[in-house]
C-alpha cells in the first residue's frame, strides 16, 4: 500500500489514520500519561477497525447478480489486458475482498483464474487453428511462452505444444 502515490512501500492511504498513529508516536515519546496514550490507542483503533475492517464472524451479502455480470463481462472483453482487482473492485462497486468471495460463489472459482480459464480456453482454440505457442502466448497477453506453457501444464497435464500436436 502507498501513501497517494508516493510509491513508498508500508505506508497508508488513510491520512486520518496515518496522522493518528503519528501523533500516538509523538505523545509516546514526550512521555503522556497513561491514561491518555491508552485513550489515544483506543481511538485509533476504532478508527481503524470503523475504516478498515468487518466486524467479526459478519459476512457481506453476495454482490448482486449485475454487478457480477459486469465483472465477468469486463474480464472476457480484455482477455488480453492486464486487469487489476482494484479495477474489478470498481466496476462490481465493492472491496477486493469481497469481490473474490462473492465471485467465487456465483462461477466457483475467484476471478484470477476464471480469467486463466478463458485465456487457455481460447488459447486452445488458436493452437487448433494452427497459431504457433509464441503467438499464442503473445496475443492472450502472457509475458512469454513459457509463462502461457506453465498455466497449461497445470490445467491439462500438457504443454501448449503438446496440445498443439496433438489437435493438428
Amino acid at each position: 500500500m502507498t501513501s497517494s502515490g508516493t510509491g513508498r512501500p508500508g505506508t497508508s492511504r488513510d491520512r486520518g489514520l496515518f496522522d493518528g498513529i503519528a501523533a500516538l508516536h509523538r505523545d509516546l515519546a514526550h512521555g503522556e500519561d497513561e491514561l491518555h496514550l491508552e485513550s489515544s490507542l483506543i481511538r485509533l483503533l476504532n478508527d481503524l477497525l470503523a475504516r478498515h475492517a468487518a466486524a467479526p464472524g459478519a459476512a457481506s451479502p453476495a454482490l448482486r447478480p449485475r454487478a457480477l455480470r459486469q465483472v465477468r463481462e469486463m474480464l472476457h472483453s480484455q482477455l488480453n489486458s492486464n486487469i487489476k482487482l482494484d479495477d474489478l473492485a470498481a466496476v462490481a462497486g465493492c472491496s477486493k475482498r469481497h469481490l473474490i468471495r462473492s465471485f467465487q460463489q456465483a462461477y466457483g472459482v475467484p476471478p484470477h483464474h476464471y480469467r486463466t480459464l478463458l485465456r487457455l480456453a481460447r488459447a486452445k482454440s488458436m493452437l487448433a487453428a494452427g497459431r504457433s505457442v509464441a503467438e499464442t502466448a503473445a496475443e492472450l497477453g502472457y509475458c512469454d511462452q513459457s509463462q502461457l506453457n506453465r498455466h497449461f501444464r497445470r490445467e491439462f497435464g500438457m504443454s501448449a505444444g503438446g496440445y498443439a500436436r496433438t489437435v493438428r
